[in-house]
């Protein structure tokens, strides 16, 4: 848990002490749905929620964004469910093309906040993350992500989490 929030205050202040070098800083909030799922289970997946806050910069074409989220995240397994909430942390690099598309990619962190009854969850999970975002104007943005997972969820059993997002954000600035 320490190192979920030393990443996270080191990110917001690298991009904090940035923004004195750049004209573009962006802070605000999203929400949106997730559809996740456990990879090598033959588990169906679970809609959930997610949502939290984001601060990034942006030099010209390319953008750097880190984000602190909340995500709904399991499946169902031979009728039980397997619910996991996790707290994520994306750092995204975003490349802008056509004045309202941006390209997205990058690593994320995530820490387990409540596990699954049926199987013993992994506390932290490494995964990487790829989508299309499109900025509204006026603040206003949607984002499209695949979200897989490189690390097992569960301990004893072998399984990646991987979702996808569709998620509505506001900027601040």
């Amino acid at each position: 848990m320490k190192f979920v929030f030393k990443l996270i205050f080191i990110s917001f202040l690298s991009l904090y002490s940035l923004n004195s070098q750049s004209q573009n800083f962006d802070l605000g909030i999203k929400g949106g749905i997730n559809y996740a799922s456990i990879s090598e289970i033959n588990a169906e997946g679970r809609l959930g929620f997610t949502g939290g806050i984001f601060a990034g910069v942006r030099f010209n074409a390319l953008a750097l964004q880190t984000e602190v989220l909340f995500s709904q995240q399991g499946g169902e397994f031979n009728g039980d469910d397997i619910e996991t909430d996790y707290a994520l942390v994306p750092v995204i690099l975003k490349l802008h093309f056509l004045r309202v598309f941006n390209l997205q990619f990058g690593p994320q962190f995530s820490y387990l906040i409540n596990g699954s009854e049926i199987l013993e969850s992994e506390k932290l999970d490494i995964s990487g993350a790829a989508g299309l975002g499109l900025s509204l104007g006026s603040g206003l943005r949607i984002d499209a992500r695949y979200n897989f997972g490189f690390t097992d969820a569960f301990k004893g059993a072998s399984g990646n989490n991987r979702f996808i997002s569709l998620a509505l954000g506001y900027s601040f600035l």
